[in-house]
């Protein structure tokens, strides 16, 4: 195990400024003896993102991996069209389909076809309209043909059966938590909180749980899709809706079809009373489904869609290539959202209100799936050791929008998130992965952020016309097919003329990432720069040394800039760059491009004038970081210059910087105590606006009611407004104010602030809140309940009882949200402890304790969701 250098602390440090800035946003004057949770939020992360996480130590090579090569599917057949009829018995959760699938060998003849098809009845399978013979073992269909094909011979299998999803046990994995591939969601209609739908998740080889398919992402084929639901619904799938017929009995079918070819996975459905908002783009429908509560919310929830249709069609030089482009939200999502041919399924997460959508937009996870619609739909990874093929892409298209719509530093910073995401991985491996343990294993962040990165690099070095000349060269040539990363490789070479192995050997096919230690020595009578780079703390099992391109920013005093090429190829290498004059500072990295960890050796006078200089965000952080690792760094930290050019830096993360800066001796320094105080409801960032608030009440004596009350009458955005909130739980009047105005917003990002401020025993206060732990969004599930807890820490008997009954039923709920149900128990467990302290003079509240210890006993016994299991196993007193 090795520690992070320099670059260690810049991203822990980093990852400290978000911290302060999240933990101002919590109610932190009220006390509670509830025990607080670190279970990690998978629900609540889209996919395509990592949380900012740091931790000291990263295990550098990986687990003791099967020597087994992951090889494509091979394919004995080649699966033209699919045509499904589906019909839903949503009591039994029971899908009864008749499929059509057009097939002809691949290349060899055939004369039996097996078809993934896990879980199902098989009813009758007919091959051209006559009855067929067939084995199966719930896994697998085999049928005999009747006669031998040769290739490019078409045959028509027909197979009438029905598929139990949901009576088949479904693993899953961080990413995707089931394995199911089709949901049916409240389907009783018992829960009158939550919407009745049914929707589909194909990735990785799921969809075979509900049609029999080759469920593997090499193969591809057209489709159409026939969905007989009751009337009041509307259906979503691939490609356009051909045709619509109500029904005599009060149902509708929809026909939808999809003409050009994808892989399994992207198949998809989707059912349920949804707000349909439309749009347009060049001609093609763009639809926005939400839940009908949001439907105002809508577009801006989809916000810039079409917009990003042609910036990445215009980017690419491929104009959006379906017939569509369908974003639906459905309710319980096993992951963040899925790239679904032409109709994006999301989680419930990116629901937001336009309060909400401030400084927190749903922009990233809009363009990765968007982007996977040339990268993953249109040209697919053969398989999934090539995930970033897909995922990568993805990931880069976040910070190719954040780059095109708002600018240079709000793109790094969404590279220095996608850094930290990957360092602070447990284990190294290619990002082309041959031999992974499991497929869900692919997931990581090594195929999305990794990816992403690596692809960054490449278009740094080879220069914007070369690198999207080659996507697009890539695009053309491997449309609708599955790919590998030699293919990619292969464009590039032709495009540029170059042979970039040594590229891709290194950042596809080899593992992990060089550590840089960098130093510098100007001789000012040669008027030389000497540059020096060591790669030896580099581990040995990954690829080294590594070749890289770097341009040498060098700073001078006039405020002129030059860049200098260097390209590092040796372990230890030095460049010697001539009449230069005598710089002010120098960056080694000065594009900011590479990925590695870099310490970079300087004077505390160069990092001051790299903080100074430098437009790039990464330099001044780094500088502030290294700055901070010595007492005349940190002498520098605090002078006025630095925080004044910090406190009105265009990067919103540098003003934070800059609020740390200030804080030290806040209250004898009253030109910073003003000008954090205007900060508080002048600065254009949320974030900022927090912290400065969040610093401020730090400040012995500083008057943060009047302040708060300002805020709470001027502030748009809930995070500032949650903080605020917080000094109010004193003043029942007020909480009951805010309660009154706050309580019917659309979104639920005030409720957790509410619930831990409020004490009154109102029975509206009381059932609202009780409705909240049934309903809040996973945006708010974990702080809601902690806030709740907080709540009925301070209230009588009888009002914690009635809320054991709520919380008994949300925590044993067998189909319930994960996260809702530890919570729940968590609260009990945390009630039992405050019943007990109140025991000796309340009889009832002893009884009551007593009933809350059998209750959790009877949840934890009963539970069978093995993440919940281990959770409470590593809790639970034996």
């Amino acid at each position: 195990m090795t520690k992070y250098s320099y670059n260690f602390k810049l991203v822990l440090l980093f990852a400290i400024v978000l911290t302060i800035n999240a933990c101002a946003t919590k109610k932190e004057t009220v006390s509670t003896s509830l025990p607080s949770t670190d279970l990690e939020e998978e629900e609540m992360i889209e996919r395509t993102l990592d949380p900012i996480e740091v931790v000291p130590e990263l295990t550098l090579d990986s687990d003791s991996l099967p020597k087994v090569y992951r090889a494509t599917a091979k394919m004995d057949y080649d699966i033209i069209h699919t045509s499904l009829d589906l019909k839903f018995d949503w009591a039994k959760q029971h899908v009864m389909g008749v499929a059509d699938v057009s097939i002809k060998p691949y290349f060899h003849p055939i004369s039996s076809v097996a078809l993934d098809a896990v879980g199902f009845d098989i009813k009758e399978v007919k091959v051209d309209n006559s009855l067929a013979t067939y084995t199966y073992d719930s896994q697998k269909l085999t049928i005999n043909l009747g006669k031998s094909y040769k290739r490019d011979e078409k045959f028509v299998i027909n197979i009438k059966y029905t598929a139990k999803p949901n009576e088949v046990p479904a693993g899953g994995s961080e990413a995707i938590t089931s394995e199911k591939g089709l949901f049916f969601i409240n389907p009783n209609g018992t829960e009158a909180e939550k919407p009745m739908q049914i929707w589909t998740q194909g990735e990785t080889e799921n969809n075979s749980r509900w049609f029999p398919t080759f469920d593997k992402p090499n193969e591809r084929f057209t489709q159409e899709i026939k969905l007989t639901v009751a009337d009041k619904y509307l259906t979503l799938s691939n490609g356009l809706k051909i045709s619509s017929v109500k029904n005599p009995d009060g149902t509708r079918t929809d026909l939808w079809k999809q003409d050009k070819p994808h892989a399994p996975y992207l198949a998809m459905i989707a059912v349920g009373e949804f707000h349909e908002e439309k749009d347009t783009w060049e001609g093609k429908p763009v639809h926005y489904y939400v839940e009908k509560g949001w439907a105002k919310h809508a577009k801006k929830i989809f916000n810039h869609t079409p917009e990003m249709l042609t910036f990445f069609s215009s980017k690419l030089q491929y104009p959006y290539p379906w017939d569509k482009y369908s974003q639906v939200v459905v309710r319980d999502y096993v992951s963040g959202a899925m790239e679904n041919t032409s109709a994006v399924i999301f989680g419930d997460f990116v629901q937001k209100s336009e309060r909400e959508l401030i400084d927190n937009d749903n922009d990233n996870i809009v363009a990765h799936e968007m982007m996977h619609h040339w990268f993953g739909d249109l040209v697919t990874c053969e398989d999934w050791s090539n995930l970033t093929l897909n995922e990568g892409f993805a990931n880069y298209a976040e910070y190719l929008w954040q780059e095109h719509k708002y600018g240079a530093n709000r793109a790094e910073l969404h590279r220095l998130n996608e850094m930290n995401g990957y360092f602070n991985q447990n284990a190294a491996h290619p990002l082309i992965h041959y031999y992974y343990k499991d497929k869900e294993d692919m997931f990581d962040a090594h195929s999305y952020n990794k990816g992403g990165l690596v692809l960054h690099m490449l278009r740094g070095y080879l220069g914007d016309e070369a690198f999207f000349t080659g996507l697009n060269k890539y695009l053309v040539d491997n449309a609708y097919s599955a790919v590998e990363v030699d293919e990619l490789r292969l464009a590039f070479e032709d495009v540029t003329g170059e042979d970039l192995q040594w590229f891709f050997d290194q950042w596809f096919l080899g593992k992990g990432h060089p550590y840089f230690d960098i130093s510098y020595n100007y001789n000012e009578s040669a008027k030389t720069l000497t540059v020096y780079t060591d790669q030896t703390q580099t581990p040995p099992d990954f690829h080294r040394p590594f070749k890289m391109a770097f341009d040498l920013a060098i700073y001078y005093p006039d405020g002129k800039k030059e860049f200098k090429p260097i390209m590092v190829n040796r372990l230890r290498d030095t460049f010697v760059i001539a009449n230069v004059e005598k710089p002010l500072t120098y960056v080694l990295d000065g594009k900011n491009i590479n990925l590695g960890l870099f310490e970079d050796r300087k004077s505390s006078e160069a990092l001051q004038a790299q903080f100074m200089q430098s437009p790039n965000l990464y330099d001044k952080i780094y500088a502030f970081s290294a700055l901070n690792e010595s007492e005349e760094g940190k002498a520098i930290i605090k002078s006025e210059p630095f925080i004044d050019k910090a406190l009105s830096d265009p990067a919103y993360v540098i003003r934070q910087f800059g609020i740390l800066s200030a804080t030290e001796g806040l209250a004898a320094r009253p030109k910073y105590l003003d000008k954090i105080e205007k900060m508080v409801t002048a600065d254009p960032h949320s974030e900022v606006r927090n912290m400065a608030f969040a610093t401020l009440a730090e400040v012995p004596d500083f008057d943060m009611l009047s302040l708060a009350g300002l805020v709470m009458e001027s502030e748009q955005t809930y995070p500032v407004l949650s903080s605020a909130i917080s000094y109010f739980g004193d003043d029942k009047e007020k909480m009951k104010t805010y309660f009154d105005r706050y309580k019917n917003e659309t979104s639920d990002a005030l409720v957790p602030s509410l619930a831990a401020g409020l004490a009154d025993e109102s029975d509206e206060v009381v059932t609202f809140l009780e409705s909240k732990a049934k309903t809040i969004s996973n945006n708010y599930v974990m702080d809601f309940f902690s806030g709740y807890a907080t709540y009925l820490s301070d209230r009588s008997t009888p009002v914690i009882k009635r809320s054991v009954e709520l919380l008994s039923s949300l925590g044993g709920d067998a189909n319930g949200n994960i996260y809702r149900k530890y919570m729940s128990v968590r609260t009990l467990t945390g009630l039992k402890d405050v019943l007990n302290a109140r025991a000796g003079m309340d009889t009832d509240a002893a009884s009551l304790a007593v009933k809350i210890d059998e209750i959790v006993k009877n949840i934890v016994a009963k539970e069978t969701n093995p993440m919940l299991k281990q959770r409470y196993a590593e809790e639970m007193e034996p």
